[in-house]
């Protein structure tokens, strides 16, 4: 059983850090997303502002108008319907850009990340200790102190707004109905800019912070760092990542071995297997090289790169292939016939080097 007494002081191992992401510990602001809303609506509502207005216009001449005398839901309906619709539309926009800034801040923070973990029934979540724990933590005075701050500035943003622009908020009767929702609207989108600046500052901070809490969540004692470690180690996806890895590796060591072989004996299209010999170092032929298919035809290429005798000879190539492992000499009783393709060779490059 794990000493749970220990002190997380390592860092989080990549497998820790996915496991976590899965059960949806992430660091995210939603006050960093709420900036990105507020910064969209600051920067679009000036520029539907015109066709706003006019739709709010045509909404309240719909409201005002005379409408049935005939008080049933059928025409009440209606009524409403042609009241809110000119609004609604206008709006759509300005809804549009907005979610879609919302989406875009949640993507830049966490990426792509679904997970179902965090709504499944967990009993600690119920566990009034710890409900009490969760309330008293770092995180939630945080919290507190966070939305206090943010409900102060922006009350006092709001008041020195309206009593700053009193008398002009005074005069909106006197102003034709299109001029004074255009006036209202520039003064909405004038403040909304002015609290996405501070939810900014305020998102960021919030998000540094939830960097650290996650980071110190997610940190392992020495106990489960080993476990993971050793886990990690045995796990089926890393054994099978390092017997990929060491055959490609053997196969490089094979590729270069193949312009030190004397002869690459071919089936010729199915095997090739490279052999060197030393008379003075090897009691026998030594295999160096080999392959089917597609890596016959790289020791075929590479032999034909660096000027290496091809030999094909179909039952020795595939007695080489299927007895003899690379670096081991080939058995006795395939002497006989290796031996003369060996002296085959080597009275042809006796020969050029005569000539």
């Amino acid at each position: 059983m794990p000493d749970t007494s220990q002190e997380r002081t390592e860092q989080a191992t990549p497998r820790k850090r996915q496991r976590a992401r899965r059960q949806g510990t992430v660091a995210k602001s939603t006050d960093l997303t709420t900036a990105g809303v507020l910064m969209a609506l600051a920067i679009g509502l000036p520029l539907t502002a015109g066709a706003l207005g006019l739709a709010l216009v045509k909404s309240m001449q719909a409201g005002l108008a005379p409408g049935s005398t005939t008080l049933d839901m059928t025409h009440l309906l209606e009524h409403i319907g042609r009241t809110v619709t000119p609004a609604a539309i206008a709006l759509i926009p300005l809804m549009v850009l907005g979610i879609g800034a919302g989406v875009l801040t949640s993507l830049a923070q966490v990426g792509f990340h679904l997970s179902a973990e965090p709504l499944q029934p967990n009993l600690s979540r119920i566990n009034p200790i710890q409900g009490l724990k969760r309330l008293l933590s770092r995180r939630s005075v945080f919290e507190l102190a966070k939305t206090l701050a943010k409900v102060g500035i922006i009350g006092w943003l709001v008041w020195r707004d309206i009593s700053t622009n009193w008398d002009e908020l005074l005069a909106l009767a006197t102003l034709p109905p299109l001029a004074g929702v255009t006036w209202v609207g520039g003064f909405i989108a004038n403040l909304i800019l002015k609290v996405a600046l501070l939810w900014v500052v305020v998102g960021i901070a919030d998000y540094i912070f939830q960097r650290r809490q996650v980071e110190k969540e997610i940190m392992m004692t020495r106990d489960e760092l080993k476990r993971e470690l050793k886990e990690t180690e045995f796990s089926p996806e890393l054994r099978a990542e390092l017997a990929r890895r060491r055959r490609m590796l053997a196969r490089a060591r094979q590729m270069a071995s193949v312009k030190k072989a004397d002869v690459v004996i071919t089936n010729p299209v199915e095997y090739a297997v490279a052999l060197k010999y030393d008379d003075k170092k090897m009691a026998a032929p030594v295999v160096v090289a080999k392959g089917r298919h597609r890596i016959a035809e790289r020791i075929r290429e590479e032999a034909k790169k660096h000027r290496v005798p091809i030999v094909p000879n179909p039952p020795l190539a595939r007695s080489l292939y299927k007895e003899v492992e690379v670096g081991s000499a080939i058995p006795a009783s395939l002497y006989q016939a290796v031996a003369e393709v060996l002296a085959v060779v080597f009275r042809a490059k006796r020969g050029r080097k005569a000539s």
